[in-house]
């Protein structure tokens, strides 16, 4: 696929997210993708899922804006910032985001963020 096809599939997901819609998540990663989180350490494809079912999807709102976007090959890192709305709070955070793209489905992914706006939403 050529680079602006990965970085479309970047901004597919980030949408997907926004919208709450697991099956395009789902469907947008590789079967045997593996991510990697700051300060969780490697998830399988079904924790991470859960996890973010379970946090992002859980929240009333969600806003995911990129910032910023660069890609090689098979490689994109993206930096976004969020704000989800849950009844109790509102969380807020920065991210800086790399991920591994082949045969328009992510096969690894590396996730930065803020773990100090983690701790304080989520405890």
């Amino acid at each position: 696929m050529s680079v602006e096809a990965n970085k479309n599939v970047v901004r597919r997901y980030t949408q997907a997210v926004m919208e709450g819609d697991i099956a395009t998540i789902e469907s947008l990663q590789h079967k045997d993708v593996t991510w990697w989180v700051l300060g969780v350490g490697t998830l399988s494809r079904d924790s991470y899922n859960a996890s973010v079912r379970s946090s992002f999807l859980s929240a009333e709102q969600r806003v995911v804006r990129i910032t910023g976007m660069t890609a090689e090959g098979d490689r994109v890192a993206y930096e976004a910032e969020s704000e989800m709305t849950f009844p109790d709070k509102v969380y807020r955070n920065i991210y800086h985001n790399l991920v591994v793209i082949r045969d328009g489905r992510i096969v690894e992914g590396r996730e930065y963020m803020d773990t100090q706006a983690v701790r304080e939403a989520f405890g």
